[in-house]
């Protein structure tokens, strides 16, 4: 039977469509709460998926694991995708402790890579969460992963995307040189606007408290 005719794996699937609704829902929350708090937006703009039928089967073969149900839920840990965008460094931080905050969800793991960017210059935070999704008769936790990141991060992560596509892992190390220049160009760019941030935001208090 082909797997996407498979009750067990369209179960999965709602699963994962539910929780990327509470998700949402649960965030937006945080949010705006966070915004009627300070008076401040540290959000751009928020992308969301769900992993495609292909993306999750070539995942699964890149593992040298079985295209299942099961290696799915236990190999697959970003099939709930969502992107939240900030202006500022500073932005970021700020969402990492909003979401680790809520009761709502159980953060399994995290990684910095604005603080420690891979080999390739690619910088983000990375929260994987679990998130209780009410079923009739039970609760379930499913695991979702969340991308914060600036809005230069997200420009650079989209072009070397499109720079890198299909290239061959034995690429001429002047480009590999190139790209990870450009990539510190962009962290450096984050870091310049960020003061620039802070140098407005005290300005900006010095007139309210005169």
């Amino acid at each position: 039977m082909n797997l996407m005719e498979n009750n067990e794996f369209r179960e999965a699937m709602l699963k994962y469509n539910f929780a990327l609704k509470r998700l949402e829902t649960e965030l937006d929350i945080l949010i705006e709460e966070y915004k009627f708090n300070n008076g401040y937006n540290p959000v751009e703009h928020i992308k969301s998926r769900i992993k495609t039928f292909d993306s999750i089967k070539n995942k699964l073969e890149r593992k040298g694991l079985y295209f299942t149900t099961d290696n799915i839920i236990r190999n697959v840990h970003d099939v709930v995708g969502l992107r939240i965008v900030c202006s500022f460094l500073s932005d970021v931080y700020e969402i990492v402790n909003i979401i680790k905050s809520s009761k709502e969800f159980i953060v399994k793991d995290e990684s910095d890579y604005i603080r420690n960017p891979k080999d390739t210059g690619y910088s983000s935070y990375h929260l994987n969460v679990l998130v209780p999704i009410h079923l009739f008769d039970r609760t379930e936790y499913i695991e979702a992963e969340i991308q914060i990141r600036t809005v230069a991060m997200d420009c650079w992560a989209s072009l070397d995307h499109k720079l890198s596509y299909k290239l061959p892992e034995d690429v001429p190390e002047e480009l590999r040189i190139s790209m990870a220049r450009r990539a510190r160009e962009i962290r450096d760019l984050d870091k310049s606007v960020q003061h620039l941030y802070e140098i407005v935001k005290d300005y900006k208090d010095k007139i309210k408290s005169e």
